[in-house]
């Protein structure tokens, strides 16, 4: 997915999911409290594959468990409406700082929902970042 987007929450906290994406959304989604205090939307079947990975290691070890338990304990599951719209519980507003106006923006196998000013001095700190970057990106972890 990619591209930003700039919708409103209504009243009852919907967000509209960006036009070009709803097709592919309509299924189901899975929204999450994410890393950088946004949130993640995924198709429903691209985060059922990541938690079977994810649910697959050893929880013998503590950092394993945890993340488990701070990422799945926020995960929610959700069916768009017919206008394309998903309800934002009170969570997951709270942990992306979510008001009336948000930014969506496509970040590959999801979108983000980020609030309008973290997303401004992140996305600023991406661009001193990556603007002279020359390097294979794909080398680099």
């Amino acid at each position: 997915m990619k591209g930003t987007f700039t919708p409103k929450l209504d009243d009852a906290h919907r967000l509209a999911l960006p036009p070009r994406y709803r097709e592919e959304l309509s299924g189901g989604v899975s929204i999450m409290c994410a890393q950088e205090h946004c949130l993640g939307i995924y198709v429903k079947s691209t985060m059922d594959a990541l938690l079977e990975a994810y649910n697959q290691v050893q929880t013998t070890h503590k950092k394993v468990r945890d993340y488990q338990r701070w990422m799945q304990s926020r995960l929610v599951d959700a069916v768009p409406d017919r206008q394309g719209r998903v309800l934002l519980t009170n969570v997951h507003r709270q942990w992306a700082g979510l008001e009336r106006d948000v930014v969506v923006i496509g970040a590959g196998n999801r979108l983000e929902v980020w609030n309008p000013d973290r997303w401004a001095e992140y996305s600023l700190q991406l661009d001193e970042e990556f603007e002279n970057f020359d390097g294979d990106i794909l080398t680099q972890f």
